[in-house]
């Protein structure tokens, strides 16, 4: 497990995410210059992952799982994302 470079500055009390985070005018949205789906698989893969990631040692309640979401790893920088065709995530109450 790796720790973050940096962090970000919290007062005490901290604030809450509307003062905090960025609202969803901020991020970015799909760029509608960018193509669609590729192949007739594209549609496919991620349903299938959805349906098949069911990690053994987890609770089904800690498995969160997705497909082209926008992935936002600064909230500093918003249009720094990634938007893969599908990710899981497990711990997430």
């Amino acid at each position: 497990m790796t720790t973050p470079t940096f962090t970000i500055p919290q007062s005490d009390p901290s604030l809450s995410p509307r003062q905090s985070l960025p609202t969803m005018y901020d991020l970015p949205s799909d760029n509608p210059l960018e193509p669609g789906l590729p192949d007739e698989f594209h549609l496919l893969q991620p349903q299938l992952l959805l349906l098949t990631f069911q990690p053994p040692n987890w609770e089904p309640e800690l498995v969160f799982s997705a497909a082209d979401l926008n992935l936002y790893y600064d909230v500093r920088h918003p249009q720094w994302y990634k938007r893969p065709d599908w990710f899981g995530v497990v711990g997430v109450p």
